[in-house]
This record gives structure tokens, sequence and C-alpha cells, in this order.
């Protein structure tokens, strides 16, 4: 998270948690976990279905990244959780901040 991240609403927050590389030289499996930071419930979950969108439409796409052609493509994404309302921890319990949680499969390919 970035010290300011109460400034910077909308917010999203995308960490690979877990995954294996099923065949290291072309294919890879990843976990991403998406936070998705807004000041209110509402605008926290539509952020968060608006990232879902983006994630399985750039997958469809078979997207890959124009400025980093060594990297692989996206090939296939499966929601496994959410997304789903968190209302925070210690560290952003905070009665203006809501914030949404989703997992995805990612599939990679190069």
């Amino acid at each position: 998270m970035p010290n300011d991240w109460y400034d910077r609403f909308p917010l999203v927050v995308i960490r690979r948690s877990s995954g294996t590389a099923r065949v290291p030289a072309h294919l890879d499996a990843g976990v991403f976990t998406v936070h998705a930071f807004h000041s209110t419930r509402r605008d926290a979950s539509l952020l968060a279905r608006q990232v879902r969108a983006a994630l399985l439409a750039a997958c469809a796409e078979r997207f890959r990244s124009p400025t980093e052609p060594g990297n692989p493509g996206l090939s296939h994404a499966q929601e496994v959780t959410g997304p789903l309302y968190s209302p925070g921890d210690s560290q952003i319990a905070h009665p203006d901040v809501h914030r949404f949680v989703a997992s995805y499969m990612v599939y990679t390919h190069r």
C-alpha cells in the first residue's frame, strides 16, 4: 500500500498470492488477490466489478504487453472468490474506507 493511500481513491491493489508454473517455459497459473478501495461501499463495489470485467476482457483478448514483448500473455482467468465486502483490518479500519476483495486464477502463456 502506498503511504498516502487514503488520498488516492479510487485505489486498486493487486498482488499475486500463490500459483505454480505448470510448464515454466510456457504456462503459468497464478492466484491474484484484488483489493478495491473507495470512499463509499457502493463505489468500492462498482470498482471491484469493473476490475473483474477488465481482467476477463483482457484474458478473452489474450492481452500481451506491447512494451514488454518477452512477458507472457494472458490466456484465461476464473474467479476464485468475490468480490466480497471487507470492512478493513486494524491498519485500514476507518469509517470512510470501503474495500471489496476478490481472487482470480490467471493463466498466462508465452
